[in-house]
């Protein structure tokens, strides 16, 4: 699976296939490459994207395009509140550079499993674990996570 950094080109759309009505956008990928992103129909994930917006996409070893935001936006929206910490490089990085893709999916990774943690604490509170099983906990919610959402 690779990641890449991408900008919607168009405004997301609803077409008919043969497997039913489907969500579709467009992208651009930063070496110039054309994507397109399938998704289920009238998805809020795909519809609330803009043009022009930037986007991290991964794309699968059959050549699938997702979004790799779907599970950080899903979990943020959960708690209704900003999660974990903001990650800033100590140099300014450029743009398209592949360190400050790096740098931002680690910064994603980072809130992510800052969210597991608070949430395991959360859940936890009333039982009589110690911290490190509530850390064991969170570090497996967000290895299933990962998992689960393909990141």
């Amino acid at each position: 699976m690779k990641l890449i950094a991408a900008k919607i080109t168009g405004q997301p759309r609803n077409v008919n296939t043969k497997h039913g009505e489907r969500s579709v956008i467009d992208a651009r990928a930063a070496n110039g490459e054309n994507l397109t992103i399938w998704r289920p129909a009238n998805d809020p994930e795909v519809m609330r994207l803009a043009n022009g917006e930037r986007v991290q996409l991964a794309i699968d070893s059959k050549g699938k395009v997702s979004l790799v935001e779907t599970a950080f936006d899903r979990a943020k929206e959960a708690t209704n509140q900003p999660m974990g910490f903001k990650v800033e490089p100590t140099e300014p990085l450029p743009e398209n550079s592949r360190s400050a893709e790096i740098a931002e999916y680690i910064g994603k990774l980072g809130k992510l499993y800052s969210h597991c943690y608070k949430t395991a604490s959360q859940e936890l509170d009333r039982t009589p674990l110690a911290t490190p099983e509530v850390k064991d906990v969170a570090t497996t919610l967000f290895i299933q996570t990962v998992r689960h959402f393909g990141l």
